[in-house]
């Protein structure tokens, strides 16, 4: 018994220096192998980011979200220390890699709310496609159940990763699990395609000018947003079936990519719209996490009998 006993003791110990092993391969800050105490976050000071909630509970000596941000935003490319990967196949800049965070570097010339059509303001005011499902005043955005992110920035919020393959690239979102395949045809430019289903990310398309991959997205679903309300001063900034979005997206280095589009709407805008300019760095991860998103029917239902009470109480039917 004794030795059948040390035995187990053995393999018990060693499989839990394998588990220690890997979250310390996994690094800081996704996994790490120091366990802390859980204490709730301060209440952080009136408009703050929800970052700095926060922050206060990281590990010691890891870098937070803020402070990535920032570093990411100042970073000064240097393809000579860190040269653009390329692909064995084609020798373009090869995006394949796990990034986070996204970063503006430079700031859109207009706002986008500026260019908004004054004929659309009913529409937005109801929410755009979300009438009923909603209620912009309060917290409650599309996101909230499970609709993609906003594809003015990709539809990469949170941690991405790409994939570069011949003649696509491969869009993975950590952020309930989204993806996009985006097909690469040949130099020449986009070539006609049969037309695709109306859908929350739209179709792409992509090809390249010299090292740049520029992806032309059409097909939307007139759904999304394109940014979150802030009332009461900013309605939904929602979009129609005519939207159409030109992205850019380079490498300048091996530690980031950079990403740039302009915004086409001519049914809710007056003129085409530039976007900031953002950037993401690299981390070293070979793949994201599972990240899943579903409705609770119970909270669901409850967001429902709001939405209709409200829409009541602003048609008057309710004093």
């Amino acid at each position: 018994m004794g030795v059948r006993k040390l035995a187990v003791m053995t393999m018990l110990a060693g499989a839990g220096i394998a588990v220690l092993a890997l979250v310390a391969a996994l690094g800081a800050p996704r996994a790490s192998a120091q366990i802390r105490p859980y204490t709730p976050p301060k209440t952080a000071k009136p408009g703050a980011d929800w970052t700095e909630r926060i922050e206060e509970i990281l590990p010691p000596g890891v870098e937070s979200r803020a402070e990535a941000t920032k570093r990411v935003q100042t970073y000064t490319p240097d393809p000579a220390k860190y040269p653009i990967p390329r692909t064995p196949w084609d020798g373009k800049p090869d995006f394949s890699g796990v990034y986070w965070p996204d970063a503006t570097f430079a700031p859109p010339p207009v706002a986008l709310e500026s260019l908004y059509r004054p004929e659309a303001r009913e529409y937005r005011e109801g929410g755009g496609a979300a009438r009923g499902l909603i209620d912009w005043r309060g917290i409650d955005t599309p996101n909230y159940h499970c609709w993609p992110p906003s594809p003015v920035n990709g539809s990469m919020g949170g941690t991405v990763q790409l994939v570069s393959a011949p003649g696509y690239l491969l869009l993975l979102n950590e952020g309930a699990s989204n993806f996009r395949i985006i097909p690469i045809v040949g130099e020449n430019g986009a070539q006609p395609r049969a037309s695709r289903r109306p859908s929350f990310q739209g179709s792409s398309v992509g090809h390249w000018e010299v090292d740049t991959l520029v992806v032309e997205v059409s097909d939307f679903n007139g759904k999304p947003w394109l940014g979150n309300a802030q009332p009461p001063n900013r309605l939904p900034q929602t979009t129609s079936d005519a939207l159409r979005i030109t992205e850019r997206w380079s490498r300048p280095d091996a530690q980031v990519f950079e990403y740039r589009l302009v915004v086409e709407d001519p049914k809710m805008l007056t003129a085409p719209w530039t976007g900031a300019s953002d950037r993401r760095g690299i981390m070293p991860y070979d793949t994201v996490q599972e990240s899943l998103c579903f409705l609770d029917p119970e909270l669901d239902a409850r967001h429902r009998e709001f939405a209709e009470a409200q829409a009541k109480k602003n048609a008057g039917g309710v004093r």
